[in-house]
């Protein structure tokens, strides 16, 4: 396993060194602030929409200059945030699960069956978790920005899985963070991590049989090696936009100013993605994909076999895991007062 990481971690070095010396030279006034956005962005997914609104934004100030590689041309997640704390990229677009390999503690709010609604996921992230979460990323060398819509995790896959003992033996994939691998061995699977990359080539080559994702991306990227597709909604994926934050730094205040702003409104984005979910299961159907609804009994089935996985999460993972959970619990708490109330 770790050769094969080399060989990824140098192939992605070797492409970017190459991207680099392929660059024209750029002839620019004092100040103008240059940088490079990396991120493994589906085609006519509502990221790319989500990019180019970004783009347009940032155009729009000739003093600041990006280059885009948002296909992965850097490689998976694990290296474009190892090139963007190091000042190689300055600017990404992760999911959650890939951030989480930077920010450890980024783990716990996606343990398994800790949200119910995507109102509870708006409400405790927007209110909660940024302002706890943004020093743990400056710690890190990193500024949070924005949280972005990814949406419920599922489960596809090539045979039905219905019960959590359906999935025994099977060979899924899992991003590298230990909320998805730790779920996977809860249920018997045989857990195989991969960047995003990874996936369509192993699904190619009979590495993995299926894997978790959300159902967007899903039906962008994977949806063509799956015959069935399980709405476990086990596990909550936001992704973020993150910059480098000593890149950040380098900028005058109206350019950070015009960086912070940049991104498609979170309701704007959220809505964008989540618009998509119900128009992604009926094309699903249409072609045939099996679509599995989890009713109240399974839902509890699934959520009894993963059991136990948050706390023994912060009890691994340490840190600030522990601040994490209890700012989730906290704002679920608030959520729900608010519900009790009537309180939009």
């Amino acid at each position: 396993m770790g050769e094969g990481i080399t060989r990824r971690s140098l192939t992605a070095a070797a492409i970017a060194a190459s991207v680099t010396a392929c660059a024209p030279e750029r002839r620019a006034s004092p100040g103008t602030l240059f940088g490079r956005a990396v991120s493994f962005t589906p085609p006519r997914s509502p990221w790319e929409e989500q990019w180019d609104w970004f783009k347009a934004n940032l155009a729009k100030d000739p003093t600041i200059q990006i280059d885009y590689f948002n296909r992965g041309e850097t490689g998976g997640e694990e290296q474009q945030l190892f090139d963007l704390r190091r000042g190689r990229a300055t600017l990404a677009g992760p999911s959650l699960q890939g951030l989480a390999s930077v920010v450890p503690e980024l783990t716990i709010a996606m343990a398994p069956f800790l949200f119910d609604s995507e109102e509870e996921v708006d409400f405790v992230y927007d209110n909660y978790l940024l302002e706890v979460c943004r020093p743990l990323f400056a710690a890190k060398g990193l500024y949070l920005m924005q949280w972005v819509e990814v949406g419920w995790t599922n489960l596809y896959s090539n045979g039905p899985v219905i019960h959590p003992r359906d999935a025994i033996g099977l060979k899924l994939r899992g991003s590298p963070n230990r909320a998805a691998q730790e779920f996977l061995r809860a249920i018997g699977a045989d857990s195989v991590p991969l960047a995003s990359v990874d996936i369509v080539p192993s699904l190619q080559t009979g590495l993995i049989t299926g894997g978790l994702g959300a159902t967007v991306f899903h039906y962008f990227a994977t949806r063509r090696y799956a015959t069935d597709f399980t709405l476990t909604k086990h596990s909550y994926d936001t992704g973020a936009i993150v910059m480098n934050a000593a890149w950040r730094g380098q900028a005058t205040p109206a350019q950070r100013q015009t960086l912070d702003a940049a991104w498609m409104p979170s309701p704007q984005a959220r809505a964008s993605v989540r618009g998509l979910t119900a128009f992604a299961l009926e094309e699903m159907r249409k072609e045939g994909i099996r679509i599995h609804e989890l009713d109240p009994a399974l839902r509890a089935e699934w959520a009894a076999a993963t059991a136990g996985v948050a706390e023994g999460l912060i009890a691994r993972i340490g840190g600030q895991s522990r601040l994490v959970y209890e700012a989730i619990l906290e704002g679920k708490a608030a959520f729900a007062a608010l519900n009790r109330s009537g309180q939009p």
